[in-house]
């Protein structure tokens, strides 16, 4: 498989390849409850139109810009981390609330705690008033927050795992605001944080699989795969423009009032949260560049894939916006 997606294969080839694996996949679906109560992207546009945008929240990916630009720009109702502020994470019964003048879930999807209290206060119920949900909890979410009548539309946004995880290293020293911040990390050095617990090793094709802890290997890079091409609408933060054009096709946000305003100051990077305030670049030669290559070698593999996945989707889905994989 990963020999074929080499960066020299041609597109139709990739295209070809795309929709082979997907019939192999009919043939074998994934026997997973929580996979079930997401659609497929096979799933015929009539069928979409009753499930609920699920976007897979990679941190320090482009996640964090898109959650503002729905909640603040086009004014969407969001289940998040949100929606529990201002002492909302003791309400009895879930409705939107309007938290710093925008509207959300008074949930918090963002955590294991947190979908728990969604489910038990009967969060399915209230899925025809939410535009859409945003966790990083993969497997969680897509088991306790939907069901087979209910279904999610899963998208994610993604970056290379090593550029990642020295975006989350600058932002780890300076996220005073964070609640597991310390004061240590400030001065820590990046050979410091790859040599931490703190570092992150292969997340996501841990959190796709549902084993955040212990030994992963091949075989579960393989399912990760499987899990991202028959669910998941990929876009990629280096070329976040051009998946949000996909994602606004897709979900039909493009029909939103505000969408030509907001998309103009995204495409223009204005009001982007979190934006990439690291100073200097790290040589990908450097001990530090290697040794995170190292840690994270299944999430490349993933990454790599995806990234054909994102060009094959376009080809297919979306032939009017160019696909560009850089």
């Amino acid at each position: 498989m990963t020999a074929l997606f080499h960066s020299a294969v041609p597109t139709m080839l990739c295209i070809r390849f795309i929709v082979f694996f997907l019939f192999m996949i009919k043939a074998n679906s994934l026997d997973n409850e929580a996979m079930n109560h997401l659609l497929d992207v096979t799933t015929r546009f009539e069928e979409r139109q009753h499930a609920t945008p699920f976007f897979w929240h990679i941190h320090k990916a482009g996640g964090t810009a898109l959650h503002d630009y729905l909640s603040s720009c086009l004014n969407m109702t969001v289940a998040s981390e949100v929606g529990v502020l201002e002492g909302h994470d003791q309400d009895q019964e879930l409705s939107p609330v309007i938290i710093k003048e925008h509207t959300f879930i008074n949930v918090d999807t963002t955590t294991e705690n947190g979908i728990e209290r969604a489910e038990k206060l009967g969060f399915q119920n209230m899925l025809d008033a939410v535009d859409v949900v945003i966790s990083p909890l993969v497997l969680p979410a897509a088991k306790h927050l939907f069901s087979t009548s209910k279904k999610g539309m899963a998208f994610v946004m993604m970056r290379h795992p090593v550029d990642r995880l020295i975006s989350l290293y600058y932002y780890l020293k300076k996220a005073t605001w964070e609640p597991t911040y310390k004061e240590e990390w400030a001065s820590m050095t990046l050979m410091e944080y790859i040599e931490s617990d703190h570092v992150e090793s292969n997340w996501m094709v841990r959190f796709l699989v549902g084993k955040p802890e212990g030994l992963i290997d091949e075989h579960d890079l393989e399912e990760a795969k499987r899990i991202l091409l028959e669910k998941f609408w990929v876009g990629l933060q280096s070329n976040m423009v051009e998946s949000l054009k996909r994602f606004g096709f897709l979900f039909d946000w493009k029909a939103h009032q505000k969408w030509n305003s907001c998309f103009a100051d995204f495409e223009a990077g204005k009001n982007r949260a979190n934006s990439n305030s690291e100073k200097g670049q790290i040589d990908q030669n450097s001990e530090e560049w290697v040794m995170l290559r190292e840690i994270n070698e299944l999430d490349l593999k993933l990454f790599t894939f995806a990234r054909h996945v994102y060009e094959a989707q376009g080809s297919i889905y979306f032939p009017q916006f160019k696909a560009n994989t850089r």
